[in-house]
């Protein structure tokens, strides 16, 4: 095989792997194309579920029930939003008591870190 041989099939080599990054390019781009899509649809059906009659009527018939019960039994109401009040609260103050804690141990750093620095400075 003479040297112009060999670097033709360099150039093939070279060629094909053009080809090949191309092909990946194209199918990215399809699939990003195809995942769009896929989004817009599932977005589209679920509105359309979420907005059908029988769903609305599912809806209604569930809240009937639930005024019904809160007419009926208002403490059993009132028991169970006072409940979801206290989780609610407790939360709230778990996350403060957190935060405060770590607000606390940020100046216990600061400080430190201060004393350390006023300390080593002097002879």
């Amino acid at each position: 095989m003479s040297f112009p041989g060999i670097l033709q099939w360099g150039d093939v080599a070279i060629g094909a792997l053009s080809r090949a990054a191309e092909a990946l390019a194209d199918q990215k781009e399809l699939a990003e194309r195809g995942a769009a899509r896929r989004t817009r649809m599932v977005d589209a059906l679920i509105t359309a579920i979420a907005t059908s009659p029988l769903v609305e009527r599912v809806v209604e018939i569930q809240l009937d029930r639930v005024l019904e019960l809160l007419e009926r039994e208002p403490e059993r109401i009132r028991a169970l939003v006072r409940g979801q009040r206290d989780n609610m609260v407790g939360e709230v103050v778990g996350r403060v008591r957190t935060g405060a804690a770590a607000g606390d141990d940020a100046v216990d750093r600061l400080t430190l870190r201060w004393t350390r620095n006023g300390t080593e400075s002097k002879p």
